[in-house]
């Protein structure tokens, strides 16, 4: 038996080992049955736009086949090293795991909706693979003003001590709106781009369906040195 020490490489063999449980756990198959036109729909946004309570709202619009819903940090949930401030320490064993439900969502053509920031590398690639297995695919882009965004990210990290920091935040924020505007140049009319705007003073929400660009509708536009002097 190999005893290992490493807590990220343990988290790795962990998931790895526990395909069938993760499947098991988050995308039963008594629950979630195939489509015959599955939707792939991915979140994206900062952390702390409310990405999390849309993904949620979006089920109730899949009536009769609910969608799996696909979050690395529940995931990550799963390991027993995992204290919140730790939270690096399983971007890894988590992306696996992502990746381990997003193969049998897509083999079995089960919807799905993929929770998170869409700023990480190889966002146009699953983007691309949905595609490529002739799916539906709905990007919903939700923006937050960026203050008011980092402020909730911090009282999380105070309520479940989730520790993102704020050059990660920046680096999300950033990212997030760069690989959408990409994903929508490059797929075009293949892929449907939607928008809300959140306002968390007013309490309400605008939302833009079926976009071609977000530079237009996003209420402002913020730059590496900005969101530095603002956060």
């Amino acid at each position: 038996m190999v005893i290992i020490t490493n807590i990220s490489a343990k988290a790795e063999h962990f998931v790895k080992a526990n395909g069938r449980e993760l499947i098991r756990r988050f995308a039963n198959p008594d629950l979630y049955t195939p489509s015959k036109q599955p939707t792939s729909v991915f979140m994206a946004g900062s952390p702390g736009a409310g990405k999390t309570e849309v993904s949620k709202r979006l089920i109730e619009r899949f009536a009769d086949q609910p969608p799996v819903r696909i979050d690395a940090d529940e995931i990550r949930e799963l390991f027993e090293d995992y204290d919140g401030a730790n939270a690096h320490l399983f971007q890894n064993a988590c992306t696996i795991g992502v990746n381990k439900l997003l193969d049998y969502v897509i083999a079995k053509n089960i919807n799905f909706i993929l929770d998170g920031t869409f700023a990480y590398a190889h966002a146009m690639k699953n983007i691309e693979r949905s595609l490529n297995h002739e799916r539906q695919v709905v990007i919903y882009y939700i923006f937050q003003s960026p203050s008011t965004a980092w402020k909730f990210t911090q009282a999380r990290e105070i309520n479940e001590g989730r520790r993102v920091t704020r050059d990660v935040f920046i680096n999300a924020f950033l990212a997030a709106q760069k690989n959408v505007t990409r994903a929508k140049l490059e797929f075009q009319d293949r892929i449907e781009l939607n928008l809300i705007v959140k306002n968390f003073t007013s309490n309400k929400e605008s939302f833009f369906s079926n976009i071609d660009c977000l530079d237009l509708l996003l209420p402002e536009m913020y730059s590496r040195e900005e969101l530095e002097k603002i956060l």
